[in-house]
């Protein structure tokens, strides 16, 4: 059993993208859908299907796809089920927090995103808790619970040095 299995949880929370940005997807992929059928020629039947297809998988990726966030007493854990490898950012490389809102232009939008001010990890809403590295990178991590994901961070942190 790995140090982070039967670490201490400050904090466990799970989001799923919801409302607008579905229903914005479903839209826009319905309408790609139509756009492509309707193009098809009949030397090319297949390709109509092949789109709807491929855009049902994408839009059935976003339905089931969920951001689970942990903080341990070792690492803050970012999971991206179903989109994107998981991120360990072990608490001894954390230089800084701070739970605050944040723009579209520092989230790049919803999902995963390399921006002009690091990564970004998120679902919905305009929380986050931002964490600058040792190193000088920084993380974004959307959240519904931010002065309490902060605080839990605190809190393994305080925990930590204690020791």
């Amino acid at each position: 059993m790995s140090a982070s299995a039967s670490a201490t949880v400050y904090f466990h929370e799970d989001q799923h993208f919801r409302g607008s940005l579905l229903w914005t997807l479903s839209a826009l992929m319905l309408g790609a859908a139509v756009v492509v059928v309707a193009a098809a020629t009949p030397r090319e039947p297949l390709a109509g299907a092949a789109t709807v297809v491929i855009l049902s998988l994408v839009l059935a990726l976003f339905l089931f796809a969920r951001l689970e966030t942990e903080v341990r007493s070792d690492v803050v854990l970012v999971q991206f089920h179903g989109l994107w490898p998981t991120r360990r950012v072990p608490l001894d490389d954390i230089a800084g927090f701070e739970a605050r809102r944040y723009t579209m232009w520092e989230s790049g939008g919803w999902g995963v995103h390399l921006t002009m001010s690091g990564m970004a990890y998120n679902t919905s809403g305009n929380d986050g808790v931002f964490f600058t590295l040792t190193n000088g990178r920084k993380i974004l991590v959307g959240t519904q619970r931010p002065q309490e994901f902060a605080a839990a961070v605190a809190k393994a942190l305080e925990a930590r040095r204690a020791r």
